[in-house]
């Protein structure tokens, strides 16, 4: 039913303005099919069509102009249809003959029906004058809700329909009062057309709000008068139509109305009271399974009114706050929340009073043990039961969690400043070492030289040895201090990701390598188009340590062979890695590779500050990724990085 409400009234008004302009074109035409339903019938008077027509416009403009709105296009058709029927009504009362009935078509409304001159009859003119005024205002409600409107409409029912049952009992004082011309069949069916239209145009409130409810009242009307009217209708026409043939008497046709009705009646009855009872099971069930939910649910819910006072409460609330039921319904909600939060808390309450819905809020409320609790809150006004139903949510844990997470925060903040000012300590070191440590190893190599080549006449072999051992030293220990600032340095230079290519720039060190030494018979395999994101920088001193580390410790092959290539690793990321068929290591000692000042071979047989491997590890972390070694013992290694 809620779905046919809807197009109710503009079917009214379309039959309506369809039936008024065939009627107009009858009286154009003279088309007696037109202007009345049968042969010897009275006819719809011209101005009553009109008045029709204007009604049925009126009653479409204000159903589209929706509820609330006022329309003054809607109120003008509707008080002239006022004017019209109240015009009508004073002229029969004070025996005034304005003629505005009389305007159209005037020639042919003379003797149109039983030597009268066709006018607008006296009951149709009542019902102009409910219409009008009901399509006036239909959008005004008084404080007690009543709805003028609405009684307009069940008034033009009820004069259309003592006509139309006039007419269906041929009983003639119920459509025509006295000597005044009767009202028209159709004219009563579009009086009942546009009642109902006229009922219908705001079915969301009113009347039909009540008939459509699910309510048992709104389930009793649905039930009972879609039947119950025309059964009695019908009950009374055969009455009379039995009477009439003579089939019973007055008597006997009394009688059998009566047990007809109330057969028929209670039939009705104890239908409707089955539906209303299985209604009213299935409403029962709902219940009990809400109210199942209400009892179990872990969160908290509520029902509250505008006065600051629970009206009830699931077990809950006194599981998380330690309070009775009874102690937290005797007591105004604001007095468990704390102070701090009141006045934010009273300012929501207000809100939700006022129709606004509460979808996160948050307050601490007072427990029985003295302790508080962050409560989440979400709620809504209802407006009929003038309630608020909410919802509440422990969130003391997670707030603890945020404040502990802070507090790291925090204190990362505080480490970071350390490291920041560590670093700063450092850097400053660096320049120390670079500056205070060169001096005097640039002493003690110049002096070596100096006391060499003053007296080289009187040195034996064992004192140029010495002296030879002293300049390498500090030869070793300057390159020692050139690669730690390098290491430190790694750690503060700015990045500029881009894409590099690390076939092209193997290809320049190790070409590099090979004039530094042109003796050297070594091949390179250079994989073709390897690249990476990362800084070009950074990722040159990476490959200067690898390739420098590979070309060293393949020294003592005939055959040396150094690789660079990618490859897929096991998490679908490209794996690049330097291979060389060198001295290798054993894996026990894999864990030393990249510390610095780790060495797994001796200075004499293979030269080296220990730093290179260490620069690697570090030149990986800063992209963010990862480095790893395998080999084996005189057979070779290979560092797979992947950044």
């Amino acid at each position: 039913m809620r779905t046919l409400l809807p197009g109710i009234s503009p079917a009214a008004s379309g039959l309506a303005i369809l039936t008024a302009g065939l009627v107009l074109v009858g009286w154009a035409l003279d088309i007696e099919s037109l202007k009345r339903v049968f042969p010897g019938l009275v006819s719809m008077n011209p101005l009553t069509a009109i008045a029709f027509l204007l009604a049925a416009v009126s009653l479409e403009i204000q159903r589209k102009s929706g509820l609330g709105r006022y329309n003054l296009w809607a109120e003008i058709p509707a008080v002239i249809v006022l004017i019209i029927g109240g015009l009508r009504l004073i002229g029969y009362v004070f025996d005034w003959s304005w003629g505005l009935d009389q305007i159209l078509f005037s020639d042919k409304l003379v003797n149109d029906q039983s030597g009268q001159d066709n006018r607008m009859s006296p009951n149709a003119a009542l019902g102009f004058a409910f219409l009008g005024t009901g399509l006036a205002l239909v959008n005004l409600r008084t404080r007690s809700g009543f709805r003028p409107a609405e009684i307009c409409g069940a008034s033009v029912l009820a004069i259309s329909l003592l006509a139309l049952l006039g007419y269906l009992y041929r009983v003639t004082w119920l459509y025509e009062f006295g000597a005044f011309i009767p009202m028209a069949l159709h004219t009563a069916v579009l009086f009942q057309v546009l009642a109902v239209g006229l009922l219908c145009v705001r079915p969301e409130r009113g009347w039909m709000a009540f008939i459509i409810s699910d309510s048992p009242g709104g389930s009793l009307v649905r039930h009972l008068f879609p039947l119950l009217v025309p059964v009695l209708v019908v009950l009374g026409w055969a009455r009379l139509a039995g009477e009439r043939h003579g089939y019973f008497e007055a008597e006997m046709g009394t009688t059998l109305y009566t047990i007809t009705t109330i057969s028929m009646v209670s039939s009705l009855i104890w239908w409707s009271a089955r539906s209303l009872h299985r209604s009213h099971k299935q409403r029962i069930r709902v219940e009990k399974e809400l109210e199942g939910f209400f009892t179990v649910s872990l969160d908290m819910l509520c029902i509250a009114s505008k006065d600051g006072y629970f009206k009830r409460i699931n077990p809950a609330f006194s599981q998380t706050l330690g309070y009775t039921e009874e102690e937290l319904l005797s007591r105004p909600f604001v007095e468990f929340v704390h102070p701090e939060d009141l006045e934010r808390t009273r300012a929501e309450t207000g809100q939700v009073s006022g129709g606004q819905s509460s979808d996160h809020f948050e307050n601490r409320y007072l427990c029985k043990d003295g302790s508080w609790k962050w409560l989440w809150w979400k709620g809504r006004n209802l407006e009929e039961t003038g309630l608020i139903y909410a919802t509440a949510r422990d969130i003391t844990e997670q707030k603890e969690a945020e404040e502990k997470i802070r507090r790291l925060n925090r204190m990362l903040e505080e480490r970071a400043a350390q490291l920041d000012a560590t670093n700063q300590e450092l850097e400053a070191f660096s320049y120390s070492v670079s500056h205070d440590l060169r001096a005097p190893l640039r002493g003690i190599a110049g002096f070596a030289q100096a006391l060499e080549e003053h007296a080289d006449a009187s040195l034996d072999d064992t004192a140029r040895g010495y002296l030879m051992r002293v300049r390498r030293a500090a030869d070793r220990m300057g390159n020692l201090i050139d690669d730690l600032l390098k290491l430190s340095r790694l750690t503060r230079a700015e990045m500029n990701l881009q894409k590099v290519n690390l076939s092209d720039m193997a290809e320049s060190i190790l070409t590099q390598l090979k004039q530094r030494e042109p003796d050297r018979q070594i091949k390179w395999k250079i994989s073709p188009e390897v690249t990476v994101h990362a800084d070009a920088a950074l990722m040159r001193i990476l490959l200067e340590n690898l390739l420098e580390n590979a070309w060293k410790f393949t020294s003592k092959k005939a055959d040396a062979l150094i690789e660079l290539g990618a490859q897929i690793g096991t998490e679908s990321e490209q794996v690049c890695y330097v291979r060389d068929n060198g001295v290798g290591f054993d894996m026990r000692y894999a864990s030393k590779l990249f510390g610095a000042f780790q060495r797994l071979h001796s200075m004499v047989e293979y030269p080296g500050t220990g730093i290179g491997l260490a620069t690697v590890q570090r030149v990986v972390r800063r992209h963010g990724g990862r480095v790893w070694a395998d080999a084996k013992l005189n057979v070779g290694s290979t560092f797979y990085f992947v950044v």
